[in-house]
Parts: C-alpha cells; sequence; structure tokens
C-alpha cells in the first residue's frame, strides 16, 4: 500500500512534469501557429483530432489493467498478474496493427471531409497515416506505462513524460525553424512515440521483474475478466472522445480550417488546465483499488473529500483568471485578433470546466472500486447532447454556439449525476458531500476571484510580464483565504506531524 509520503512524492513529481508539459505548450502553440499560418494549423488540429478517436480502440485496457495488477498485487497474486498483462499485450498489439489499416480510408476521404484547399491535400493524407502510426505505437507500448502506475511508480511515468514533452518540443522547434510542414511534424512525433515505448518497456522490465517471461499466448478467461471491466471503459472512452474531439469537426464541417484554429486556441486552454487535476487523479485509481480490495471504507470517503477539496484549490485560481481575464491573457499570449474571439469561446467552455474538475476526483475513485458501470450511460448521454446542442447551435451563433453546446451538456450530467451516484457509491450524505468537498474550496477562492475582476477592470496588463506578475501580487490572497477556510485541517494535521516526527514514524 502506497503511504503518504510516496503519494505526495508522486504528486509533485507529476506536477513537475504537468508544469513542464504547461509551460512547453505556452511557448510551442504561438509559434506553431504562426509558423504554419492559420489554415494549416487548422488542419493540423483537424489531423490531429480526427486521429484521437483511434483511441476509443483502447477498449478501456489502461484502467482495467492498472485495477487488476494493482489488486492482485496487494493480494500478492503475481502470476494472475503475468497473465493479465500478457494477454492485454497481445490486444494491444491486435489493436494497434487495426488502427494502422482503418488509418488509411481516413486519410483518402479526409481532404473531401473538411474541404482542404487542394495545395494541402497530399500533406494532410500523409499525416493522416504518420500521426495513426504514433498513436498504434503508443497504445501497444501503453501496458508498461499501465503496470507502472499499478504499482505507483509515478516517479517513473512523470520522468518519461517529462522526456518526452522535451524532445518533441525540441523537434518541433527545429522542424517549423527550418519551414517543414505538417508532416515533418508528424513524423516527428511517431520517432519520439517509439522511443517512450522502449523506455517504458525497459523501466517495467525493471521495476516489476515478476513479469519476465510473462509473453504466453492469450486466455480467454483473462479476455473476459478485462472485457467485464472495459466495457463500460470503453463506452466512456467513447464519450469522452465525442465531447474532446467533435467540437473541432463540427467547426471545420461548418467553417473552414481558420476557425478551428480561433476554437483550438481555448479548447486546448481548458484541456491543459484540467490536466493539472488529471495528473493527480489518475493516481487515485490504484489506491482506490487497494482501499477497495482491504475494505476501507473510511479510507476511501476521505480520499473522496480531501481529494476533492485538492482538486479544486488546484484549479480555481486558474478557472477564475481564465474566466475574468483569458481575453487579455489570450490577446499577449496569440495576437489581438485571437483574444476576443478564443477568450469568448474560452469563458463559455469554462462554465463546465469547474465541475468537471470537480468530479476528476471521484471519477479515479470509481475506476479503482470498478463501480463505473453507471458512468458508461452518463458519458454517451452528455456526448450524444453535446453533439445534437452543437450542431443546432453551430448554424444560429456559430463557433459559440458549438462551445455553448459543449458546456451545457456537460453541467447537466456534472451537477445531476456525479455528486448522487459518487454519494451513494460511498455512502456518504450528497449535502455533506457537495459542502465539504466542494463549498470550502468554492469560498475560499472568492476574495482571490474579486481581486482578479479588479486588476482587469482597473490594473490591465501591457505584455504577458505584466499579466503574470499581476496574477502572483493576488496569488496570496487565495492562499491565506484558504488557509483560513481550511484552518481547523491544518491545525490538526501539524500536531499529527510532529507526533509523527518524534516517534520515528
Amino acid at each position: 500500500m502506497i503511504t503518504r509520503l510516496q503519494f505526495v512524492r508522486n504528486a509533485l513529481l507529476n506536477w513537475s512534469a504537468l508544469l513542464v508539459g504547461l509551460l512547453v505548450p505556452f511557448f510551442l502553440s504561438p509559434f506553431t501557429i504562426h509558423h504554419l499560418g492559420n489554415v494549416v494549423y487548422g488542419i493540423w488540429i483537424l489531423v490531429v483530432s480526427s486521429v484521437s478517436y483511434f483511441q476509443l480502440l483502447d477498449l478501456g485496457l489502461r484502467n482495467a489493467i492498472t485495477s487488476f495488477v494493482s489488486k492482485s498485487n496487494t493480494l500478492g497474486l503475481y502470476e494472475e498478474s503475468k497473465r493479465i498483462v500478457s494477454t492485454a499485450v497481445w490486444l494491444r498489439i491486435a489493436i494497434s496493427l487495426i488502427i494502422i489499416v482503418l488509418s488509411i480510408p481516413i486519410a483518402v476521404w479526409f481532404p473531401h471531409i473538411f474541404s482542404i484547399p487542394a495545395g494541402f491535400s497530399s500533406q494532410a493524407r500523409l499525416a493522416i497515416i504518420l500521426t495513426a502510426l504514433s498513436l498504434a505505437v503508443g497504445l501497444a507500448s501503453g501496458v508498461p506505462s499501465a503496470v507502472l502506475a499499478a504499482l505507483h511508480r509515478y516517479d517513473l511515468l512523470s520522468g518519461t513524460t517529462l522526456a518526452r514533452t522535451i524532445i518533441r518540443a525540441s523537434g518541433f522547434v527545429f522542424l517549423l525553424e527550418r519551414h517543414y510542414g505538417i508532416v515533418s511534424l508528424a513524423a516527428w512525433e511517431l520517432a519520439s512515440a517509439a522511443l517512450m515505448g522502449v523506455i517504458l518497456t525497459f523501466l517495467c522490465a525493471r521495476t516489476f521483474p515478476e513479469l519476465r517471461h510473462f509473453m504466453r499466448p492469450p486466455e480467454p478467461a483473462m479476455i473476459r475478466k478485462l472485457w467485464s471491466y472495459s466495457a463500460y471503459a470503453f463506452l466512456i472512452t467513447v464519450g469522452g472522445a465525442i465531447i474532446n474531439y467533435m467540437d473541432n469537426a463540427v467547426v471545420g464541417i461548418f467553417h473552414s480550417p481558420v476557425a478551428v484554429t480561433f476554437y483550438a486556441i481555448a479548447a486546448n486552454l481548458i484541456l491543459y488546465s484540467r490536466e493539472v487535476i488529471s495528473t493527480m487523479s489518475n493516481m487515485f485509481v490504484p489506491i482506490a483499488s487497494g482501499f477497495e480490495a482491504g475494505g476501507k471504507a473510511e479510507q476511501l470517503r476521505g480520499l473522496l473529500l480531501r481529494g476533492t477539496q485538492a482538486s479544486l484549490l488546484l484549479s480555481l485560481p486558474i478557472s477564475i483568471v481564465l474566466f475574468l481575464r483569458g481575453r487579455t491573457f489570450i490577446a499577449l499570449w496569440m495576437g489581438a485578433d485571437y483574444g476576443s474571439i478564443s477568450g469568448r469561446v474560452l469563458q463559455i467552455l469554462l462554465l463546465n470546466q469547474v465541475l468537471t474538475v470537480a468530479n476528476l476526483t471521484s471519477a479515479g475513485i470509481v475506476y479503482g472500486m470498478a463501480k463505473h458501470k453507471p458512468l458508461a450511460r452518463w458519458a454517451l448521454f452528455e456526448a450524444v447532447t453535446n453533439l445534437l446542442l452543437s450542431l443546432l447551435l453551430v448554424r444560429r451563433l456559430g463557433i459559440y454556439g458549438v462551445a455553448w453546446g459543449t458546456a451545457i451538456a456537460g453541467i447537466i450530467c456534472n451537477l445531476v449525476f456525479w455528486p448522487r451516484y459518487v454519494s451513494r457509491l460511498l455512502q456518504i450524505p450528497a449535502r455533506t458531500y457537495l459542502w465539504k468537498a466542494w463549498g470550502y474550496a468554492v469560498f475560499a477562492a472568492v476574495p482571490f476571484a474579486a481581486a482578479c475582476w479588479y486588476q482587469e477592470r482597473y490594473w490591465p496588463a501591457s505584455n504577458l510580464i505584466v499579466f503574470f506578475a499581476e496574477i502572483g501580487a493576488i496569488l496570496p490572497i487565495f492562499g491565506l483565504s484558504a488557509a483560513f477556510i481550511f484552518r481547523k485541517d491544518l491545525m490538526s494535521f501539524v500536531p499529527r506531524r510532529l507526533s509523527a516526527a518524534f516517534s520515528g514514524d
């Protein structure tokens, strides 16, 4: 079982890798847009979004592997872990081959679906093939990543993620400065994915030697066991793919690649800010699996409350700044032409972002407990509602209508379904859960939001350095407010730490 110190270490390493992962796109995104231009960058976004749907063929295996290996390892059932991992590897290899085959017709029809200018058709087709190969390699090497997660070796996963981020960005800068296009970018994606696959496989073999010589023919019993978990995870993944990637396709079909660029700037900021919490909530999957296997219901409830509080305390300052000052930030970051349109899209998408982040902790726990079956219905409901509303509103409101479709569908699911389900699952009153997990953090953010609004109205920033200096100047307000709201927890935490220190624990 993971200790609190190990959890904190893993979280810090995850966030360190994530910080680099956020800083790199901060500099790389405007660099890429300005070197490729709005049209070509829009095509690149459509290429990546189209290929991303192949992630559905993962069939929810990653969380299944992490959950089963975590439980088996907790109980000392190493032979069962071998059988699960071996079967998963063969399944992933088969899936990767299917992706490669399916990418060919997608590449052929891609320029016609999105009205790609004739001069860019062949580049777009080749970029589709290379990007699909990159995804296939990533899925094939995803099994060792899932095993490392089950063993709580997020330090190794974070290091690998950090290395790939740096390698990928360095290659992009090198290629773009020499005026290479999206085909070269896709080829570099493939090379970096292959390298990371080799590294992850090596690290997994060193960390979990019990898995050596594990390759054996796939077992029908293990396939059924994995599918019993991953079938519903697959449906959730289908819903997530529609929610995260269909927006760009709708904008591309009803407008143009240029409009995709404006929408993608806002959508990517949402994804980047969500990653801050996803890295932590993913760590809850093996922890919850261990607690559930040991019958530790009270620890699960504590993980839910504290994890949700931590998620909101980390995400609320980011969301507040992006909502109140996002237009200014985008204008200073990307250029004045992007601030108004992308900034408004960002504000609409943020209406649901706060609720989504608040529920990421409970999602990790539900996955860890293998109680995610009901989530599939709601994920598909949200995806279908999102798509229908986006198609309905895009004709009336343009790209803002697409954003409203995404926001409305998400708000319904995050407010109606999640709190009721997780409260019933962990046997905690919904009112207690919402007040302690959500309410405390929201109240802690109110003074910071007021200060941020005042800055935007009366203290405008002239460049990014001034912008970040202004945000840094008011961040202590949030820290002091959070310390006051959670003062009882802090006062009880310090004596426990001092007692543990003196007792040698």
